[in-house]
Formats: structure tokens, C-alpha cells, sequence
């Protein structure tokens, strides 16, 4: 057992290409639902999102999988766009007074992330996806503000095309290259750990402003 935990860490393409195999289509379905859920809800934050576009894209560079990245791209495109605007829609109705509302109105991360949004409404729909905590309120601020829900889907979707771009191309590249292959597990912690480092950094830069 502890040589299967141990070589799976050393070695995950080994193992987790076939399992991806074996679901067929079904993978898309989940990672469809995976990015739909991180995307819409907050109670889903947890769940990383940019990781799991770029390590799912390095499997996909494996000669041995039969993950596509066309489909991958067009399912994460078509979550993460879709998901935004479920979080749009609940931003309309944050002046309801349900308990998972109040506690986003008084979280310390949603004024830091009003004030962010203000200063830079449409820029911030479009990169806040590539800072993960931003991106996690910035459509529901943008729900509650003044802006069309035209404009809004407009400026979701560059934003939706440019993360999936980025995040789906650089892992299917990189992911051809022994280094990515090599550490494959070490750049997946790294990943999953960087929305935690940003919120730190963001938090600091912000007290030290203040």
C-alpha cells in the first residue's frame, strides 16, 4: 500500500490516464460540474479551478490519453462562462436577507473586492478570474451594481475565454515537457495552493495601503 501511495505521487500520469480513460465521456460531464459548481456558488470555492484546467490539459498532452483538448476547452468555456452568470444573478438579489447573503455582505473580502471592482469595473471582469479570491465575488458585485447584464455577458465571456485559453494551452504545452511530467504532483499542490499565497499577498498589500 505504501508503495502504491508513494509511486502515485512520483509517478500520477501512470495512473490517473487510464482512470481518465475508463470514464469516456463521462470526465467531461465531471469536470463540466467541477468548474460549473467553483465558478457559481461560493460554498464551492474550495474546489480548485485554474489547476484543474491546466492539469487536466497536461494529461491531455499524454501520448496514452484520449482526453481532447478541443472538448475541453469548449466544456470549461461553456462552465465557467455559465457559472459567472449564476453568480450574476444571485449579486441581483444580495439585498435579500438570507443568512449566506449577510454573510457575504459583511465578509471583509467582499469590500476589498468592491473597492477593487469600482476602480476598475471592466478590467476586473476580465483578469479577476486569474486572481482566484477576486474572481470568486467580482460577478456578484457586478450584479449589484448598475451594470447591464448585456455588457456583463460580454465582458464574462473574454474574460471565461481568456482564463480557459491561457490556463487549457499552457498546460496542454508545458505539459509535453519532461519537467511538467517530472513534477506533475509538486506543480498541482503549487497550483492548488496559489489562490490561498494570493489572498495573503492581497490582504497585505491592502493593510499596508491603508
Amino acid at each position: 500500500m505504501v508503495n502504491l501511495i508513494l509511486n502515485f505521487f512520483l509517478h500520477p500520469l501512470a495512473y490517473i490516464v487510464p482512470i481518465a480513460d475508463r470514464l469516456n465521456g463521462w470526465v467531461y460531464l465531471i469536470l463540466f460540474i467541477w468548474i460549473f459548481l467553483e465558478t457559481a456558488y461560493v460554498i464551492f470555492s474550495f474546489l480548485p479551478g485554474q489547476s484543474v484546467l491546466f492539469l487536466t490539459s497536461t494529461i491531455a498532452a499524454s501520448p496514452r490519453s484520449n482526453l481532447n483538448l478541443f472538448v475541453l476547452f469548449v466544456v470549461f468555456l461553456a462552465a465557467a462562462t455559465v457559472g459567472s452568470v449564476v453568480k450574476f444573478h444571485r449579486g441581483e438579489k444580495l439585498s435579500e436577507g438570507s443568512k449566506i447573503t449577510q454573510e457575504i455582505q459583511a465578509s471583509d473580502q467582499m469590500e476589498k473586492t468592491k473597492d477593487f471592482f469600482h476602480r476598475n469595473e471592466k478590467s476586473s471582469l476580465i483578469l479577476s478570474r486569474f486572481v482566484p479570491f477576486l474572481g470568486l465575488l467580482v460577478p456578484i458585485i457586478a450584479g449589484n451594481s448598475d451594470m447591464s447584464f448585456h455588457q456583463f455577458n460580454k465582458l464574462n465571456f473574454l474574460g471565461a475565454l481568456l482564463w480557459v485559453s491561457a490556463c487549457c494551452f499552457a498546460g496542454y504545452y508545458l505539459g509535453s515537457t519532461p519537467f511538467v511530467q517530472k513534477y506533475f504532483t509538486l506543480i498541482f499542490f503549487i497550483l492548488a495552493l496559489l489562490p490561498v499565497l494570493t489572498k495573503q499577498l492581497f490582504r497585505f498589500f491592502h493593510t499596508k495601503k491603508a
